[in-house]
């Protein structure tokens, strides 16, 4: 039986599953959500929890991870996600 990869979440430090986390990629132009986990470029992952977000924009965890600004469409883009997820802690 093949074991799910773990990835460590940039905001809360904490391991999952890759399936249940989000992975933005900074790349050429810019920082993309990576919906499809098939983009190239310098991956970090995120997961959906309003602590975490909220813990990842003030530490500025993932402008480090990725090596580049994060530009405001992409956190309003991370925000509405985790309403629509509606994970809390």
């Amino acid at each position: 039986m093949k074991k799910e990869p773990l990835r460590m979440c940039v905001g809360c430090r904490e391991s999952f599953l890759q399936t249940d986390l989000w992975r933005l990629v900074a790349w050429k132009d810019g920082v993309w959500i990576d919906a499809l986990e098939k983009l190239p470029g310098r991956g970090t992952y995120l997961c959906l929890r309003t602590a975490c977000v909220e813990r990842a924009k003030k530490r500025q965890s993932l402008q480090r991870a990725l090596r580049c600004p994060v530009p405001d469409q992409i956190w309003i883009g991370i925000d509405q996600a985790v309403a629509a997820a509606r994970v809390e802690e």
